[in-house]
């Protein structure tokens, strides 16, 4: 879902440090945080996850021009803070096939990470008063919606051409397909007229992305009740308060 796909040479410098300043202190704290917990069973499910998270974004949604993350049922099965070192590891195996630049990995991994993070917070708090089904569906959507926002915003305070987010490699073709006439023109004003509005951009895109959140949303939310059927161990939660006398 929310993944800038932008090619290196296009950010300015001083956001290139940025990012990768605020990731590499994100993961410090993510490894000192993981540190405390069970890694002999928390580092294999580790690779499996992001091996099922590569595989997940490279598979097309038919007509949908998004791909899925499964960032939120990263952070749920890993913990927020390995659910972040995984998003790091995806982005750059991503970067390094040309899915989305070397450039942006930082950035990348601030905004497709938030899903994960935020994800498992409010997946257990849902979970307190909901089914789990539901309480994953509902944590899902919320944590898209939030890290769509956090690439708007992102785009907006980087100055990035916002079409370039949606044009680059396989996108261009799908977008223009599922939202007809308008990122068409939209497509023509970038390569003629550098510089389209965000704000018509969120109009044409916002629906469709907003498709992508519902089946990421159902896709998650099937998953986590399928495991709880058969390996319910794998949903940890939070480890409880040591009691103190």
């Amino acid at each position: 879902m929310s993944h800038l796909h932008i090619p290196d040479g296009v950010i300015a410098p001083a956001w290139l440090v940025v990012g990768y300043a605020v990731t590499a202190l994100a993961l410090a704290l993510a490894v000192r945080q993981a540190g405390r917990e069970d890694l002999r069973k928390k580092l294999p499910r580790l690779g499996f996850v992001s091996a099922f998270m590569l595989l997940a974004m490279n598979v097309p949604l038919g007509l949908l021009p998004v791909h899925l993350n499964l960032t939120v049922l990263a952070g749920i099965l890993l913990g927020p803070w390995l659910g972040l070192v995984a998003v790091f590891i995806v982005n750059l195996i991503l970067a390094l096939t040309g899915h989305g630049g070397i450039t942006v990995v930082g950035l990348n991994t601030l905004v497709v990470g938030s899903e994960a993070i935020m994800g498992y917070y409010l997946f257990f708090a849902f979970r307190q008063r909901f089914r789990p089904v539901t309480a994953a569906a509902a944590a899902t959507s919320l944590a898209l919606v939030f890290s769509l926002s956090l690439m708007f915003a992102t785009l907006g305070l980087t100055r990035i051409d916002p079409v370039l987010v949606f044009y680059e490699d396989h996108h261009e073709e799908q977008v223009v397909e599922a939202s007809g006439p308008d990122i068409a023109a939209a497509g023509n004003e970038m390569h003629n007229e550098p510089g389209i509005s965000l704000a018509r951009l969120l109009r044409v895109v916002l629906p469709i992305s907003l498709a992508g959140i519902i089946v990421e949303s159902v896709v998650t939310a099937l998953i986590i009740g399928y495991l709880l059927k058969v390996r319910p161990g794998l949903i940890d939660g939070p480890a409880p308060p040591v009691a103190t006398e």
